[in-house]
């Protein structure tokens, strides 16, 4: 079934089936990333992990991840979404045994980006999929479950992460962490056979793949270097590398308007940066994600720093998870009056969590204070997140919406995958060799201090974004 008529043929459950199986592969992708974070620390120890590993086991996934979300939607488009979700979801199930069977750090690592570029062919079929499976209020249905959904990966992920690394099944300690995909994702796999309809598959649009190189091109030259830089001593070889990360940037874009020019179908819409809400709100959408080293090198400060267990740190980071959840609850439940106030209050929110966080560290505070900070932070980017992607996307024409939407959500994943980079560059330099409490409370202050900067940079743009008036949401 490639139509939308087709498609309506089926029942209102059976459809509701098929999404909940496609919802699946766009939250496991998420749920992956925050288990992981708290199992990282015994990762690290298992493989005897390098710093610069450690961070590529997360930035490397995200990496991978961020640069083939638009192209993993176009196959889709190309070949049929069931089919791509398919592949995808197989390939990710396999890439979470080879992560689980990890006889050494680089083999992690290198099973670790593979697994972000299957990830990134199946997670945008669950949005893609929404028009084909439903109509009018169904979509809103659907939407609503998509972002409980994700609140629910931010929420349970580190105390699931937390869980398994304590329970210590069948002796296997952290791989138990990737190898729980397996299970899933077989399961995933024969349900979205029986019960998925087809849907795309008639478009035949020609992929970018010149754009798609280019751009991982850019950010292996950016990210690496900065990962990698510290224990390379900063040598000449990694300012070259570094030094050619802009040059390739600039090569992208232009590949990209060549492409446009020429009536092809690239990568990156060049025309919708001319929307002024929408150029400003990536940029505050690229800082928003500068939030991501937090989940890594809180979980190390409470496990490396103060000798807490993976349960307890699981436990310790649920406030800010199960605030994360609530927040967007109780925003969609706010007088309308209040709606253009609810990104710079969310944001404001999570600067004085994160700022909180930073201070608790440096001073080795916990208890109450860490409780509520932690709480006021994730309650903050419950609430600022939907209100960004709603500024984001308003403008944009609604042919260009798909489209738009898999530009936000790579920008967000590269710059998870920059900051883990930059970020974690900084809190090991600052870390060095120490390893008691006050060691990793200081690197992680000075690491969230530099995270509040530049999230009050994601607040100027954010706002600056949402001053300008809807103009083009309403254009075909």
């Amino acid at each position: 079934m490639t139509d939308l008529a087709s498609t309506l043929e089926l029942s209102p459950a059976r459809r509701r089936l098929a999404f909940y199986v496609l919802l699946l592969g766009s939250l496991l992708p998420s749920l992956n990333m925050f288990v992981v974070t708290i199992a990282l620390p015994s990762i690290r120890d298992g493989l005897q992990a390098t710093a610069s590993e450690t961070s590529l086991i997360v930035a490397g996934y995200s990496s991978a991840y961020a640069v083939f979300l638009v192209t993993g939607g176009r196959l889709g488009d190309l070949f049929g979404r069931r089919l791509m979700f398919v592949i995808g979801m197989t390939g990710f199930t396999l890439m979470s045994l080879l992560c689980g069977l990890a006889p050494t750090s680089a083999w992690l690592v290198t099973a670790r980006i593979l697994q972000g570029f299957t990830a990134a062919m199946m997670a945008p079929t669950v949005l893609a999929s929404v028009r084909a499976l439903f109509v009018d209020d169904e979509v809103n249905w659907a939407l609503n479950i998509y972002g409980t959904g994700i609140g629910i990966a931010v929420a349970g992920g580190q105390f699931l992460g937390g869980m398994l690394v304590a329970a210590d099944l069948w002796g296997l300690g952290w791989r138990a962490t990737f190898l729980i995909n397996v299970p899933m994702g077989l399961a995933a796999i024969v349900a979205a056979l029986m019960l998925v309809p087809e849907s795309g598959g008639q478009a035949k649009p020609r992929l970018d793949w010149g754009g798609v190189v280019l751009l991982s091109s850019a950010l292996a030259t950016l990210i690496l270097p900065l990962t990698m830089g510290r224990e390379q001593h900063w040598s000449a070889a990694i300012f070259v590398i570094l030094a050619a990360s802009p040059f390739l940037i600039a090569a992208f874009f232009w590949f990209e308007r060549r492409l446009t020019r020429a009536g092809g179908m690239p990568i990156l819409d060049i025309s919708l940066l001319g929307i002024v809400s929408f150029r400003r709100g990536l940029a505050a959408a690229f800082l928003f994600f500068f939030t991501t080293p937090f989940y890594l090198f809180f979980s190390l400060y409470l496990q490396a720093g103060l000798g807490q267990s993976a349960l307890e740190a699981g436990l310790a980071v649920l406030p800010y998870g199960v605030a994360n959840f609530v927040g967007p609850m109780m925003a969609t439940r706010s007088p309308a009056r209040w709606r253009p106030y609810l990104f710079g209050t969310g944001m404001a929110l999570e600067v004085a969590g994160y700022a909180g966080v930073a201070l608790c560290a440096a001073t080795q505070t916990g208890g109450p204070l860490l409780f509520t900070v932690l709480f006021i932070g994730g309650f903050g980017q419950g609430i600022a997140m939907p209100e960004m992607i709603s500024v984001i996307l308003g403008d944009v024409p609604r042919h260009n919406a798909g489209l738009a939407a898999g530009i936000m959500n790579s920008t967000l994943q590269i710059g998870a995958a920059i900051s883990v980079a930059a970020i974690g560059s900084l809190f090991f330099a600052v870390l060095g060799d120490g390893t008691g409490p006050a060691d990793y409370g200081t690197a992680l202050g000075i690491a969230m201090g530099t995270q509040v900067v530049i999230l009050t940079g994601s607040l100027l743009f954010g706002l600056a974004a949402a001053s300008r008036p809807a103009r083009l949401a309403s254009q075909p």
